[in-house]
């Protein structure tokens, strides 16, 4: 189980414990067992554990640690050593044409999606379908929970006279099988992401901050080695969150979310695969950075997302609305919170 890959994540570990005090599965669980700290020593053990399913993938360890030791970069590692389930993985490669729709209806969220009330319009998808100095990625929020926001895109683009292309054929990242455990599913939609984004031009902007994590740090990782490597690098490259493109090419037209959020006391959510653009973000917005308990199905079986709820009402108290970067964070609200707070892209503020 211990590859060389493994080792050299985790011999860095000095077990200071300041990873376990941040870690959302420790917050909720109290045992060592669901601590970074505790899963490495596990793997040090040559023992995978069922704890291991309960790393959230968040990333929070590794911004604490003194050296940056990080747990779910080792997580992948080990998911590449471990043998699949071929019956699980037929049935889900069934389910993996649109992931987060069969999600939801399996959990009978249909409600959620606003394919009716907020189609994309006519002109929006004729803007986006000829050829573009940039990329839009359609991911499953932009396709399923908030699509109105590619209007106000629509809108800031011709502004500032940016002509943008947004393929449709894109697939999901893959997270979902990423949270799973299932690699080589989340390989196939990597791989049909390269085969489209590859003819595109110019910066992908990305309006999930999962999403933006998957491509900038999981593909190059899961792809190490392989003839498909180096591409896979250069796509990383390529990619951005939307909120960084924008703060730079339409710098006034983004201070209407300070000034949208300081009228309707809004709380903007830093998610935390969004850390590259924390320093970006901090002094242009006022934002608080907790975990959404993340959308894992292993962890909703769980019953995880209800009992780390009460971790996010100390940031919420008094807020009107919560504005967040995040297709899993933004789901995970929008089902666990009645409201108030309403629960909204950063985008839909413009």
């Amino acid at each position: 189980m211990l590859t060389e890959e493994i080792k050299e994540i985790l011999k860095f570990c000095t077990r200071c414990g300041k990873c376990v005090p941040v870690c959302p599965s420790y917050q909720v669980y109290k045992s060592e067992l669901f601590s970074p700290r505790g899963r490495i020593f596990l793997t040090l053990k040559n023992q995978f554990h069922e704890t291991f399913y309960f790393c959230l993938l968040c990333g929070r360890c590794e911004n604490t640690c003194p050296n940056g030791v990080s747990f779910p970069e080792a997580y992948i590692e080990i998911l590449k050593e471990k043998k699949e389930n071929s019956i699980s993985k037929e049935l889900l490669k069934k389910l993996a044409g649109n992931p987060l729709k069969t999600f939801l209806e399996l959990n009978n969220w249909l409600h959620l999606l606003p394919l009716k009330e907020k189609r994309v319009s006519e002109k929006t998808k004729q803007a986006f379908s000829q050829e573009g100095e940039i990329t839009i990625y359609y991911s499953c929020g932009l396709k399923y929970l908030y699509p109105e926001i590619l209007e106000k895109v629509r809108e800031l683009l011709e502004r500032v006279k940016i002509k943008a292309t947004m393929p449709e054929e894109v697939d999901c990242c893959g997270a979902i099988f990423l949270n799973l455990g299932y690699l080589s599913l989340l390989k196939e939609k990597a791989l049909k992401n390269l085969e489209i984004l590859e003819k595109t031009k110019g910066p992908i902007l990305i309006f999930c901050a999962t999403c933006l994590w998957i491509f900038k740090k999981v593909y190059p990782k899961v792809f190490k080695g392989s003839v498909y490597e180096e591409r896979f690098k250069r796509l990383a490259e390529r990619v951005t969150s939307a909120y960084n493109y924008f703060i730079e090419v339409a710098p006034e037209e983004m201070e209407k979310l300070r000034e949208q959020s300081q009228k309707s006391n809004t709380l903007f959510h830093l998610s935390c695969h969004l850390t590259e653009d924390f320093n970006l973000v901090k002094n242009k917005l006022e934002v608080k950075k907790f975990c959404c308990g993340s959308p894992k199905a292993f962890l909703w079986l769980k019953g995880f997302q209800e009992k780390y709820k009460k971790e996010w009402f100390r940031n919420l108290e008094k807020i009107n609305i919560l504005a967040t970067f995040c297709t899993g964070c933004y789901l995970n609200f929008k089902v666990l919170l009645k409201g108030p707070p309403q629960i909204k892209h950063w985008f839909e503020l413009l």
